[in-house]
């Protein structure tokens, strides 16, 4: 898909990091003795393979209560699951493997950088995706049932001083208060055509530090997360994913000032 002209574009965005990604119904008869064979799916652009925990299950829900997070426990036996990432050589690209995710990250190496832009990073998932649903249906003999889709766009803000945050973003002037951290979050719901409520976009502001000490910043991570009401296959999906991509870049230009526009080149 192209990029839609009406869109708020920027020459030189804060972005340090975007993530698509979908969950599916797990596929029961996987095992780690696949791993390799999946690793083999992806292995030419990303040679490197690291192990992590696996993402539990999360669903966006609407009616109620959200859930906080908190203490859990199982009893009996659980399989065994584990996360894989298969890393490009440059470590920028990184794609994210268990028996019910997938997911692509784009992760700025390198202050100069060039952003890839979203089409490059979702033509790419959108690729991915297709292989492993070739990978299901092949050897598993099932297809991939999505139930949940994803976006997040991670911005990194640098900045002189914690109480510039109005400098930058619309909704919050502080300057006349010493500002020594930042911690802020709010979730808007947001409805498909008919009316009802299928996606969630995520709004969090934090304020980061260096390792040295010396540099501060924003960190403004905006998510977009639910299940695609148009069905469940990997093109609902896509579609999904195009459609929080456009909620995300409208709500950034929307929340932030002309002063930020201009550093960041709006065009």
């Amino acid at each position: 898909m192209s990029r839609p002209e009406n869109l708020p574009d920027f020459n030189s965005p804060p972005l340090d990091e975007v993530v698509v990604g979908v969950q599916f119904a797990p596929a029961s008869n996987y095992s780690s003795v696949f791993a390799k064979d999946v690793w083999g799916l992806f292995s030419d652009s990303y040679p490197l393979v690291q192990e992590q925990p696996a993402i539990e299950p999360s669903f966006e829900t609407f009616g109620g209560p959200r859930p906080q997070p908190g203490m859990s426990f199982e009893f009996g036996h659980r399989p065994l699951q584990n996360r894989l990432w298969f890393v490009s050589d440059d470590q920028s690209h990184l794609i994210q493997f268990q028996n019910d995710r997938l997911l692509l990250n784009w992760r700025r190496r390198q202050p100069n950088q060039t952003y890839p832009r979203f089409e490059g990073i979702a033509d790419a998932f959108q690729t991915h995706l297709n292989t492993l649903q070739g990978f299901f249906e092949a050897s598993l003999k099932i297809p991939l049932d999505v139930n949940q889709a994803e976006v997040t766009y991670i911005n990194n803000i640098p900045v002189d001083d914690y109480s510039s945050v109005g400098e930058w973003l619309r909704f919050w002037n502080v300057e006349n208060i010493d500002v020594e951290n930042v911690s802020f979050q709010f979730g808007e719901v947001i409805y498909e055509p008919g009316g009802r409520p299928y996606a969630r976009l995520l709004h969090e502001l934090t304020s980061v530090i260096s390792r040295d000490g010396r540099a501060k910043a924003f960190r403004l991570s905006l998510i977009f997360r639910g299940k695609p009401y148009t069905g469940n296959s990997p093109a609902d999906a896509m579609k999904f994913i195009h459609i929080g991509r456009e909620k995300i870049v409208t709500r950034f230009a929307e929340m932030t000032t002309e002063k930020a526009h201009k550093i960041w080149e709006r065009k």
